[in-house]
């Protein structure tokens, strides 16, 4: 299928005009990119460092203020660090992202017993 010679700038327009309605922050950030850690356990007590990052249309990364936050009292999150450590020995907590009124996805933590002689 051919699309003639102004058939490929058509497609581009189109795609620009589609990320037009996309909601953006002050900075152009319309996204949050969460790097989602090998494991999603945590043991009581342990601490782990989250990542993530702001993205703008063309899904490059901007430099932004990312906070950290959780519902959840199972959990202890370091909103600027986004350092997050167990706080329970079982059950789950939930961590997010965000940056002004963007929010990124939920990780979910599974919490689990330290292992003897670890918090003794």
């Amino acid at each position: 299928m051919t699309t003639g010679r102004h058939g490929w700038r058509l497609a581009v327009l189109l795609g620009l005009l589609g990320c037009a309605n996309l909601p953006t922050t002050g900075d152009g950030i319309v996204a949050l990119e969460v790097t989602k850690p090998a494991s999603l356990t945590l043991a009581e007590g342990t601490a782990l460092q989250l990542e993530a990052r702001a993205l703008d249309r063309a899904g490059e990364p901007v430099a932004a203020e990312i906070r950290w936050a959780t519902p959840d009292t199972t959990l202890a999150v370091d909103s600027l660090t986004g350092v997050v450590t167990a706080i329970a020995s079982s059950g789950s907590g939930r961590v997010q992202a965000s940056v002004g009124s963007l929010r990124s996805s939920i990780l979910t933590f599974t919490l689990t017993a330290a292992p003897a002689g670890v918090l003794e």
